[in-house]
This record gives C-alpha cells, structure tokens and sequence, in this order.
C-alpha cells in the first residue's frame, strides 16, 4: 500500500490510453486530475471505500461545473488503481475511454425550486413506462423505506426532466446529465443515494427487457 500502487496505475492507465489515441492534450488533462487525486489515496486500503471518501473529499474543491469531466477520468481510472483486470480488460474491449470532450449538457437548474415542483410535474406515455418500472421494483424489495421510494422516485424524475433536451446523437447522455446532476445535492449522502438511484433507474430508462431482474442484481455502489 505504497505510492508505488498509484504509480504503476497511472501508469497501466496511460499506456491504454495511448493505445486508443490519446492525444497530449487528453493526456496533460488525465495527469492534472490524477496529480491532486492520487496523493489521497497513498498509504490507504484499495477499497471502494476509501476510493470514494478520496473522490467526495477531491471534489469538494472543484467547480460543479467540471464534476461531469472529472468523474468521467475518475471513473475509467479505478479499476487501474484497484488492480481489476477484468475490468480493465472491458474497458480495453468497449468504448470505456471518453478521450473527447462532453458536447452536450444538460440546462442549469436551480434545485430548490425544482425539486418540489416534480410531484405535479406530467410526463409522457414512455417516461411514465419507466418510472412506473422503476417504483414498481422498489416497492417490491422489502428493504426500501416508504421515505426512500419517495426519494429515488423524485431523482429518477429529475432525471427524466433534465434529459428531455438531449440530442438523440449523444449516446452518453443519462451519464453525462447524472454527472451534471449530481453536485446539485450538497449533501455527501444525498449524492450517494443518487447515484444508487439513477444506477437503478438506468435499466427502465433505456427500456431493458429484463430491467427488473437487473436491478434486482444491482450490488451496492462501488465508485462514485
């Protein structure tokens, strides 16, 4: 557990990324984020806990606006600082480097006065597919609290509401709109919840035919 670990990460890391292109813009940009990132995980357990207490406290310093950016190099890097080979491995194989800018965001909103509003907000006939599967599926896990449900079901339709503009050609765009989402809460723990709440609302969302037993296997979050 020595800084010897994030080194040979970064550097496993960047050979990949090489391989697909990246150019030294992509590069310069991965290595300023793993610069101010990495000094705070030396000398730590390689858990998914101690990974996200890191990333919580790293992007409390940086401007919401770059959180989408950040978590997108944050993300493709943890499987290389854990050592998971196979998840390297799928990223190696799949499209799993972002090696261009986001394009599209999401509107700026202001929560406060949004939040509330969703409870009388309409939606249409295929969000109302997805949402219904969705509250559906948590109403059938014994462990979900009433409070709960309520909860994720208000993200998942902010997550509806913010994703009616998206251009039909951006492939990424319920991560890049729950990137951009996410710092709205200021809580840590309301963020964690989110984020367990839009991975489990993905499976409705994208209209998966077994959406339900996906969500059923969903394990607790490991990154953020």
């Amino acid at each position: 557990m020595s800084s010897s670990r994030e080194t040979d990460a970064i550097q496993a890391y960047y050979n990949l990324l090489h391989a697909k292109g990246a150019d030294e813009a992509i590069m310069a940009q991965r290595d300023a984020i793993l610069s101010e990132l990495c000094p705070m995980l030396e000398n730590q357990e390689s858990t998914s806990a101690v990974y996200r207490k890191a990333v919580d406290d790293y992007l409390e310093d940086q401007p919401a606006q770059r959180w989408p950016e950040l978590l997108t190099i944050i993300r493709e890097f943890y499987p290389f600082w854990r050592g998971d080979v196979k998840a390297v491995m799928q990223y190696a194989d799949t499209v799993g480097f972002e090696l261009h800018l986001i394009g599209w965001q999401p509107a700026v909103i202001d929560l406060q006065s949004v939040w509330p509003a969703l409870q009388a907000e309409k939606f249409a006939t295929s969000e109302l597919w997805a949402l219904n599967g969705y509250v559906k599926a948590l109403k059938s896990m014994d462990q979900k609290q009433d409070m709960d449900i309520e909860v994720r079901t208000r993200m998942a339709k902010l997550m509806l509401l913010r994703l009616r503009d998206a251009p039909l050609s951006e492939k990424n765009a319920f991560r890049i709109t729950a990137d951009a989402t996410l710092p709205l809460f200021n809580l840590k723990h309301t963020r964690h919840l989110f984020l367990n709440a839009v991975r489990e609302f993905y499976y409705f969302w994208a209209a998966h035919p077994d959406a339900e037993e996906m969500f059923r296997q969903l394990q607790p979050s490991e990154i953020m």
